[in-house]
């Protein structure tokens, strides 16, 4: 059971990975102006969008060893029974996802949070964590759409 859920948080990984973060241009004209963005949510965002460009060129090495955290690379070995650039290049890339990222993207110290929402209507929370100055994926969890 523990390996279907994992393969569920990965393909949510992978749509965020191969999809843009925001709203298309027609979308961004019709609402409000948002909040300013911290430095950290704005180096979240830049984590997602170096996602998505390493999905779109099927660059599974640079997902693993540069956007996830260690233990989530553990968590996709283990489960995948194989390294975790050859399971995300198999298993997570697709050129047509689209992905939104909510502007309510938290951060408390070294820990920071962004809801995802998919095109076609998953929704899921990225947690991520900051090591060595740089923020990674650390984990994925489905939510209820809504």
């Amino acid at each position: 059971m523990q390996s279907l859920n994992l393969r569920t948080r990965l393909v949510v990984v992978a749509v965020a990975a191969l999809a843009g973060c925001g709203s298309s241009d027609n979308e961004r004209s019709a609402q409000k102006p948002s909040p300013s963005v911290s430095g950290d949510q704005r180096s979240i965002l830049g984590v997602v969008d170096e996602l998505q460009t390493a999905s779109r060129e099927g660059d599974g090495e640079t997902v693993c060893s540069e956007l996830f955290t260690p233990r989530l690379v553990r968590s996709i070995e283990e489960a995948a029974q194989q390294s975790c650039a050859k399971e995300v290049r198999q298993r997570l890339f697709s050129p047509d996802a689209e992905i939104s990222v909510g502007r309510d993207i938290k951060v408390t110290g070294r820990r920071g949070a962004a809801v995802i929402r998919e095109q076609n209507g998953n929704v899921s929370k990225l947690s991520l964590v900051q090591q060595n100055a740089r923020w990674r994926i650390d984990r994925v969890t489905p939510q209820k759409s809504g």
